[in-house]
């Protein structure tokens, strides 16, 4: 944000009443008005999109505490001072919101600024549905100079607001009592426009912290950009190229377990020129001699799918022999339904045996073997 454009708004105590506001331009005061209408008083749409917006809050509705700590290091005086003001206020310190200055100096007094989250929070959404997001929150009080005795005095819009050494307070609150006879200097207008012009680039203190800190959306660097998308895009090269040799790797290791196998098919089989067509040669003879998968498998398959047809009946053993013959025992409550099973391994084109017999609890059993 820049301070060389910017908008200061000066917000009333009394609810119905209008705010005033100044439009500062490189630096310097270029109008002023009363109202909401600054806009369409400049003669502009919106604001620029870096243009600075101060908001003042009215001098009652803020209290100011001087407190030194000079015997503390400076952000233990700064916590001291805070927590001292919030149990100073008049309703409970979770009402209330404290802000503190910047002041580094530990024997200079630190100055606390005190106001109600309900205020706070009505301040910034009256600025919202103005359009506005104000970077700065400054109090009225401190845009009068600092007296080296006594009061200064001066106009804030509109309102007469005395700062003194080490207090402050509008010209209603100032009693007999509190400023007795200590001398009062009067501001000139220019004065405070002045010292509101340079709290844009140095507030005394800025009420947006904490909780009501503003929320900065941090704008993409190009250059960051262009660097996160360069080396993302070695990585992912890196990536594939590490893919790739493994790849071409695995291809070379599998290329020379082919031929290693298909040079021992070929004692077996001297006619295969590839690896597949070496395992179907053997497969094709150990079938024929009644081994290989295909030997015991299709035969197993065979009898499975044959016992879906006939759920009365069950297997109780299965093995196969050297020779590649495969046994097994089905069991039924009635021989039919053994025969369903037979007739469709027949169907099937399978050749089998059967050997009936009888279980002592009255079960039908049949010893078949199966043979592709």
């Amino acid at each position: 944000m820049s301070s060389r454009d910017a908008l200061i708004v000066f917000l009333p105590e009394a609810a119905g009443a209008e705010p005033h506001w100044m439009r500062v331009v490189d630096g310097a005061l270029v109008q002023a008005g009363v109202g909401a209408n600054w806009l369409a008083a400049c003669g502009i749409a919106a604001l620029p999109d870096q243009a600075r917006v101060m908001l003042v809050p009215p001098a009652a509705l803020v209290t100011l505490y001087w407190t030194v700590h000079p015997d503390l290091p400076v952000r233990q005086g700064r916590a001291a001072a805070r927590l001292a003001a919030l149990a100073g206020g008049l309703v409970p310190s979770d009402q209330l919101f404290a802000a503190t200055d910047v002041n580094e100096d530990p024997a200079r007094p630190h100055i606390v600024a005190v106001a109600s989250h309900a205020d706070m929070q009505h301040w910034l959404l009256w600025a919202q549905h103005h359009g506005l997001d104000p970077d700065i929150i400054v109090p009225a009080p401190l845009l009068l100079p600092e007296p080296e005795s006594g009061f200064t005095r001066g106009l804030i819009a509109g309102e007469a607001v005395l700062r003194g050494v080490d207090m402050a307070l509008t010209a209603d609150m100032a009693l007999p009592a509190l400023i007795a006879d200590a001398p009062i200097a009067d501001v000139s207008p220019g004065v405070i426009e002045g010292r509101a012009i340079a709290a844009l680039d140095t507030p005394p203190i800025d009420m947006r912290q904490g909780e009501f800190a503003k929320r900065v959306r941090r704008a993409m660097d190009g250059r960051a950009v262009g660097r996160i998308a360069l080396w993302s895009g070695l990585i992912l090269l890196a990536s594939l190229a590490i893919a790739l040799i493994g790849i071409a790797k695995h291809h070379g290791e599998a290329s020379r377990l082919d031929r290693e196998s298909l040079a021992l098919a070929q004692q077996v089989t001297p006619d295969a020129t590839d690896a597949v067509q070496a395992l179907a040669e053997m497969e094709g003879k150990l079938a024929a001699r009644g081994a290989g998968g295909r030997a015991f498998t299709a035969p197993v398959a065979g009898l499975l799918a044959a016992m879906q047809d006939a759920p009365g009946v069950a297997m109780t053993g299965l093995s196969r022999d050297p020779d590649g013959m495969v046994r097994a025992t089905l069991a039924a409550a009635k021989a039919d339904d053994i025969n369903i099973v037979l007739l469709a391994l027949q169907a099937a084109g399978f050749t089998i045996t059967a050997t009936p017999s009888q279980e002592p609890g009255g079960r039908t059993l049949a010893d078949i073997t199966v043979r592709s």
